[in-house]
């Protein structure tokens, strides 16, 4: 039924010799364009800032984490054992990742100032990648070696409040059960987030050393962490499903004592609210768009209609019904959609590509964490927003598009 609208459609010329025509054909393409690239640009800011964001996250705080409950013994910090978690270990999905740590308040100390921090201790093979990819200065200590035992690595705001560099030691004071131990440790690494909340905070160090200080067994920890988990939805199920499992397992006997489960939603709420806001800012972008490029098409298909009033006369006088010269014309008025979409995928992604390659586009990491603007390409989602772009279109063109039903063939062959 649409094979003789698309063969019109295909056959009348969008090029016209009246300057207005071809202004109003080169407004359209452009604004459409625009709408495309914008949203393609919005869409790829806001999945980069949220990866992002929650890779750094996850680099402090982890995905999950588990610990047992303060206060169920005597003096000794609350520790836990893999193998009294062995049964909640193995019901975890496939690819996921976990691992022993333990995080001990403390104050670093120079001769000329001081600084509270949080030691955070991972196993020697644990989860390094993070720390390895923010490093600005320095390296990951090889911990294999009985005299990196000390050896730490600490953020650039700390390293340049207590003026501190690569290769230099300092004191540090363990607080804890009410008594302090002193430790010299070496600076093997400087690390840089922009997350100066963590930053100024965080210093990473062995295991194996806090195990020492704090008198942890050799395969115990204070905490588990967890990571490698998909989506936010299944970081909550698994949440929700191992803090059932644990409390079961204490009321069963299965386990010695109760354990505490937080996920990263909870420990980071302050920060996947701020990404929420990004969520509402791009659907008010996405929408303002989406209202250009259909107001652009309407008023298309109105400059097209006019500039060919006497060849719908013809059409009309020659038998065609107005369903059909209908078709036509949105079916042309889609040719224009069609070269909107086309440029504005190619300048969009290419914008973006160029961003990622480049980071031409600087940001203020006091500010926004990052010193660059982050982006990332999901398929998916502009895949989808060519889908609901056309779709949306020819929606759009239904009612406006009803004009044609008025033009009496009589009064407009003759029309110039």
């Amino acid at each position: 039924m649409l094979k003789l609208p698309l063969y019109i459609a295909h056959r009348l010329s969008l090029r016209s010799n009246s300057r207005e025509s071809q202004t109003g054909v080169v407004i359209a393409v452009s604004g459409i364009t625009l709408a495309v690239v914008v949203m393609i640009v919005s869409i790829s800011v806001m999945c980069g800032f949220k990866n992002e964001i929650k890779a750094k996250i996850t680099g402090f705080d982890s995905q999950i984490v588990v610990a047992p409950h303060s206060g169920q013994s005597d003096d000794a910090p609350p520790t836990l054992s893999v193998n009294e978690l062995r049964h909640m270990l193995d019901s975890l999905p496939p690819g996921t990742r976990w691992s022993l740590t333990a995080r001990q308040p403390a104050i670093v100390k120079t001769s000329e100032n001081f600084s509270g921090v949080i030691v955070k201790g991972m196993e020697p093979d644990g989860e390094w990648d993070f720390v390895r990819r923010n490093l600005v200065d320095g390296a990951v200590p090889d911990f294999s070696a009985d005299s990196t035992l000390y050896h730490v690595v600490v953020s650039h705001t700390l390293a340049s409040g207590l003026n501190l560099s690569v290769g230099q030691k300092a004191d540090v004071y363990f607080v804890g059960n009410g008594s302090y131990r002193i430790r010299r440790i070496m600076i093997a690494g400087i690390y840089d987030t922009h997350f100066a909340e963590y930053d100024k905070n965080v210093v990473f160090a062995s295991l194996p050393m806090l195990r020492g200080v704090a008198d942890i067994a050799s395969d115990q920890g204070a905490m588990l962490e967890i990571n490698g988990l998909g989506s936010d939805d299944e970081i909550d199920h698994q949440s929700v499903a191992i803090s059932s499992m644990l409390v079961s397992g204490f009321y069963s006997g299965n386990t010695s004592r109760t354990y505490m489960v937080v996920n990263l939603h909870e420990s980071a709420a302050l920060y996947f609210n701020w990404l929420a806001l990004l969520d509402t800012n791009v659907v008010v972008i996405l929408s303002l768009m989406a209202i250009l490029a259909g107001l652009t098409l309407v008023s298309s298909l109105f400059i097209l209609v006019l500039r060919r009033v006497r060849t719908i006369g013809i059409l009309k006088a020659l038998g065609a019904s107005n369903q059909m010269v209908r078709q036509t014309f949105i079916l042309l008025t889609l040719r224009l959609l069609v070269a909107g979409l086309a440029i504005g995928n190619a300048v969009g992604l290419g914008l973006v590509y160029l961003q990622r390659l480049t980071r031409i586009v600087p940001l203020d990491p006091e500010a926004y964490y990052l010193d660059h603007v982050p982006v990332e390409i999901s398929w998916p989602s502009v895949i989808m927003l060519n889908i609901a772009a056309a779709l949306i279109a020819f929606a759009v063109l239904l009612f406006p598009s009803a004009i044609i039903a008025t033009i009496k063939p009589a009064r407009v062959i003759n029309y110039e």
